[in-house]
């Protein structure tokens, strides 16, 4: 039962996922330069879906898509922050410098700490952090700030909701899941964890469907 919902969920937020790409493609001149940005992570979200799919429907190991997903997860939403922050700091000598040096670090752990074959918990965690660390700098540097009643900065703000609920619950998910299979207890005891975390991404997609709604339907103007 819990499985199967963790299942149904998992296809609501693909199909979610499928329409906010659509929507995108269909409405990318109207879009902000911050929005079209997100498009990159819609690509590459719908792309591994579709090939971890693929994968498992034939019965091949897709773990090593997760190592790959998450390095230009990174990446990805590291460029969307430069671009919100760009306005905002002024000292960005190190940014980029340390964005690589994280990459590196990705990379070095699954040629070295865990396999390319098996799951890149060590990766994910710090990926979530960081992610969870730039949405709150955002809300730090923007409330008060920020002029909130326009559509274009409501789409931002729902995105960077939506960035804090999600890696926050599923960076709770993972260690714990870590924590209990370091442990030996039953697999059957991580289907209400995977289902938590199915339900997490679909409300997740949900916003991410929300923001760029928003903003494909308005005048496009740039939130700089």
């Amino acid at each position: 039962m819990v499985k199967t919902l963790a299942i149904n969920f998992g296809n609501i937020a693909v199909t979610i996922l499928a329409i906010s790409f659509i929507l995108y493609v269909v409405k990318f001149r109207k879009l902000p330069k911050e929005i079209k940005i997100i498009g990159l992570f819609l690509s590459l979200n719908l792309l591994t879906e579709i090939l971890s799919r693929s994968l498992s429907g034939i019965g091949e190991n897709n773990l090593y898509l997760l190592h790959i997903y998450t390095l230009f997860e990174f990446l990805v939403w590291s460029l969307f922050y430069k671009y919100l922050f760009n306005k905002k700091e002024k000292n960005h000598n190190y940014y980029w410098p340390s964005v690589f040096l994280i990459a590196v670090l990705l990379i070095l752990n699954s040629m070295f700490l865990e396999p390319i074959s098996g799951f890149n918990s060590n990766a994910k965690t710090l990926v979530q952090l960081i992610l969870i660390g730039y949405a709150v700098i955002y809300f730090f540097n923007s409330f008060g700030k920020t002029d909130f009643s326009t559509k274009e900065n409501q789409s931002i703000l729902l995105i960077n909701f939506a960035i804090i609920l999600y890696y926050s619950g599923s960076l709770f998910i993972f260690m714990f899941a870590k924590l209990l299979e370091t442990n030996d207890v039953s697999p059957l005891s991580f289907d209400g964890f995977w289902l938590f975390n199915a339900l997490l991404n679909a409300i997740f997609q949900l916003l991410i469907l929300v923001s760029i709604w928003k903003v494909a339907f308005s005048k496009t103007k740039s939130l700089s």
